[in-house]
């Protein structure tokens, strides 16, 4: 595999002998890498080396990585870092080979019954008069509690360690007959406190049952740990690490190209229960220059939808669960997902059919059998038309003002209760002068972002999300649901925002620039406002008014120091 030289590699692991190894091995290869072991190294790699890939090693002991995982993951500006774990472990035989002490290897989420059996092959079944001990070791509490009471039910005696420093000190004292052990846990992993446990004649003989996420020495495309590609094995093959990273990264273009033809690629959602039919259509659209997801039926349909938000969905009309009309439904009843062009593909060419769906504001229809060339052809023709009269912000591709008009006078119209979060930054002007337009695009994308993510949950929400332009966006809501969302992204955007800061303004907690009177001030980081307007107290009439209230709410937001929301209290 020929590799490009720009192509970066960031090695997080503490075992530096594996580490060098693998350095060696992909240097040769013809990638940059580097490597980190200590947790904050890592993230700061991440986030200014940049790399293009990242391996990751699960069993490191020092710190968590699982830890590592989440905040890479909810930093705007490395949340779509990819990442792959390779662990090398030859402790693998101690769960997987021939090794007296584990008497079972179970794989999480569990399979009650299979664990019933392998407890009865190791100990009687419990009754009053012989009851059975099993101590459980696992630093996941909801996963333990449920153990116990699965445990309980079924006669045993379970007894909870939580913290892995106490595994050792509860097992002498209380014998069990069987240890229910996690692999992974903070602090001290489960194969150290096997080790720990062939030393001590008291403990030495005590069964194990080894649970873990994890999946020893098989490749996982997707682990149930990490859901990233993942194997943890006694050796590594060398062509298997390869064509993992070819296949993530690739190795033919620079990474500035690669991405830039990524990003020039139109996305297509292609749904059809039709196995043969759809693979044909995926390749033909594959071949015409665009990315190409899909679905073979309508609920998965959505799903894949709501995860790629594609350019333009093409829809079988009779899939099984929800049909091609059902699911456009459900798209144009969502304002996320409203302003996506739809064809429908069909063996029915009556005329109610195709009225009912145009009626809808279905885009196209096609008879099937398919042609796919035509297909290809309607794609681009309505993808064109589209980038003419699509209501959206360039930057954030959320809904602009005809849009967001529309959603209120709308509500205002059904007469329900509901209400508007107005959102505005703070010190946007100072952050912007001192960091660069590029970089202010950076903060106003990853803010869309983040009231996407904690406003829109599934593909069923009906809630609303707009930019007004610059740094103002919009949430359209319940009532009920209003105060909460304004106060997860309160909450959220403080919690990012250092990210958007250097190392040095984030050690000082601030920047210095003018203001719009041209003064010189400090001003401290980015933070967010919220105006919240609702008719629960008060009736609304007109979108002016709503705008008005908001207006001001945002405004008394602001004067407050760091992120806060202002509900509207008053009755007149």
């Amino acid at each position: 595999m020929e590799a490009s030289l720009e192509k970066r590699i960031l090695i997080v692991d503490t075992d530096a002998a594996h580490a060098d190894e693998l350095i060696v091995f992909l240097r040769g290869k013809g990638y940059e890498v580097q490597s980190a072991a200590a947790h904050q190294d890592a993230l700061t790699a991440v986030q200014n080396w940049k790399p293009h890939l990242v391996i990751l090693n699960i069993l490191i002991e020092s710190f968590n990585p699982l830890d590592f995982l989440t905040e890479v993951k909810k930093n705007p500006f490395t949340e779509k870092q990819k990442i792959i774990v390779f662990s090398k472990t030859p402790e693998v035989d101690i769960v997987t080979g021939p090794s007296p002490r584990v008497k079972g290897y179970l794989t999480k989420p569990l399979d009650f019954e299979i664990l019933k059996s392998a407890l009865l092959g190791l100990a009687p079944k419990p009754d009053k008069d012989h009851p059975v001990t099993v101590l459980i070791a696992d630093d996941d509490e909801d996963f333990s509690d449920l153990l116990k009471m699965f445990l309980e039910s079924n006669n045993y005696k379970p007894i909870v360690v939580t913290d892995p420093l106490q595994v050792l000190p509860r097992l002498k004292a209380e014998k069990p007959d069987v240890l229910l052990l996690d692999i992974m846990m903070p602090k001290k992993d489960g194969f150290q406190i096997m080790s720990e446990m062939q030393d001590e004649a008291a403990t030495a003989n005590i069964p194990i049952l080894v649970l873990s996420a994890l999946r020893f020495n098989n490749f996982q495309e997707r682990g149930i740990l990490t859901g990233l590609p993942e194997i943890v094995a006694k050796e590594l093959p060398g062509d298997l690490l390869l064509s993992i990273i070819d296949r993530e990264i690739g190795g033919g273009h620079s990474p500035e190209i690669a991405q830039a033809l990524k990003e020039q690629k139109p996305r297509v959602l292609i749904a059809d229960d039709q196995t043969e039919l759809l693979m044909l259509m995926k390749e033909t659209v594959e071949a015409a220059g665009f990315e190409v997801f899909i679905a073979s039926d309508g609920a998965e349909a959505l799903q894949v939808i709501f995860e790629t938000h594609p350019d333009i969905a093409v829809l079988d009309y009779n899939m099984p669960i929800k049909d091609g009309l059902s699911v456009a439904q459900d798209l144009k009843d969502s304002p996320l997902f409203a302003h996506i062009p739809i064809i429908i593909c069909t063996a029915y060419s009556e005329k109610t059919t195709k009225i009912k769906g145009l009626s809808m504001g279905i885009d196209d229809y096609l008879i099937k059998p398919v042609d796919t060339d035509e297909l290809v052809a309607r794609i681009r023709m309505i993808l064109k038309r589209n980038k003419l009269v699509l209501d959206t912000n360039p930057l954030s591709k959320l809904p602009g003002n005809p849009s967001i008009q529309a959603r209120v006078e709308r509500e205002l119209q059904k007469g329900g209760s509901f209400a508007v979060l107005y959102l505005d930054l703070n010190n946007f002007k100072a952050y912007n002068d001192i960091y660069g337009f590029e970089s202010g695009d950076r903060v106003i994308k990853a803010t869309a972002n983040l009231l996407v993510k904690l406003t829109i949950h599934n593909e069923t929400s009906r809630d609303f999300i707009g930019h007004i332009g610059g740094d103002d966006f919009i949430i359209v809501t319940d009532f009920e649901k209003a105060e909460e969302i304004a106060a997860r992204v309160v909450s959220a955007f403080d919690e990012i925002s250092p990210s958007f800061y250097g190392k040095e303004d984030r050690a000082r907690g601030h920047i210095i620039s003018t203001d719009r009177q041209g003064n010189i001030k400090k001003f401290p980081f980015l933070s967010i406002a919220v105006g919240i307007v609702h008719n629960k107290l008060r009736p609304l009439i007109s979108f002016a008014q709503v705008s008005n209230i908001g207006s001001e709410l945002k405004k008394a937001a602001k004067a407050r120091e760091k992120s806060a929301y202002i509900m509207d209290k008053r009755k007149d």
